[in-house]
C-alpha cells in the first residue's frame, strides 16, 4: 500500500485551511448562518480528510515506517486543532441561530441586549475571528521545518582558524613585571 500520509497531504490540507480561515467573515455584519453551517460543513469535512488519511495507515501499522509515523503525528495534531476550531465554529453558530431566532421573536425576553441580532452576531464574529486564528496556528504546523540555517563561516575557513593536529602544547612565556 502506497503511503497516504505525507507531506504533500499536510501542505494540501494546510492550504486549505488557510483558504477557509480567510473566506470567514470579519465584521458582525457579514455574519450569516447559513453560510456558517456552510463553513461548519467544510470544516467538519477536512477534519473527516485528516482522519481518514491516519486512518488508511493504521490498519497495518506495521508498515507504517519513521518518516511517515512523524507525517502522522502532525496530522493527529492537525485533527486535533480542527476540532478545536469546529468548536469554536459550532459556538458561532450558536450565538448567531439564537440572534436569528430572537429577531424571529420580538418579544422572547424583556432585556433590550438579549433581543439584540446585532450583539449575537458581534460575538458570532468574535468566535470567527477566534476559529480563523486557529486554522492559522493549524496550517502553520503543517508546514514543513525550514531548513536549518547554514554555517556562517565556510568549511574551509574554519579549518584554517584551527591549530594543526600535530602541534603539541606551546610552552608558557613568562609574564614580565
Amino acid at each position: 500500500m502506497p503511503a497516504s500520509a505525507t507531506q504533500a497531504t499536510l501542505d494540501y490540507l494546510g492550504r486549505r485551511l488557510d483558504e477557509l480561515a480567510d473566506a470567514f467573515p470579519t465584521s458582525p455584519a457579514a455574519v450569516d448562518v447559513v453560510t456558517l453551517t456552510d463553513d461548519i460543513n467544510v470544516l467538519a469535512h477536512h477534519l473527516e480528510y485528516a482522519t481518514e488519511r491516519a486512518q488508511e495507515r493504521f490498519t497495518v501499522p506495521e508498515t507504517v515506517y519513521l518518516p511517515e509515523r512523524a507525517v502522522l503525528a502532525r496530522l493527529a495534531e492537525a485533527a486535533a486543532g480542527i476540532a478545536g476550531a469546529l468548536n469554536v465554529l459550532t459556538e458561532a453558530l450558536t450565538y448567531a441561530a439564537t440572534g436569528f431566532h430572537r429577531e424571529a421573536l420580538p418579544d422572547l425576553a424583556a432585556s433590550p441586549l438579549r433581543n439584540d441580532p446585532e450583539v449575537m452576531r458581534s460575538i458570532a464574529a468574535e468566535k470567527y475571528a477566534e476559529a480563523a486564528a486557529r486554522l492559522r496556528e493549524t496550517a502553520t504546523a503543517l508546514r514543513p521545518a525550514p531548513a536549518p540555517a547554514a554555517p556562517s563561516t565556510p568549511p574551509s575557513a574554519a579549518l584554517r582558524t584551527q591549530p594543526p593536529a600535530h602541534a603539541g602544547p606551546q610552552p608558557r612565556q613568562r609574564l614580565q613585571r
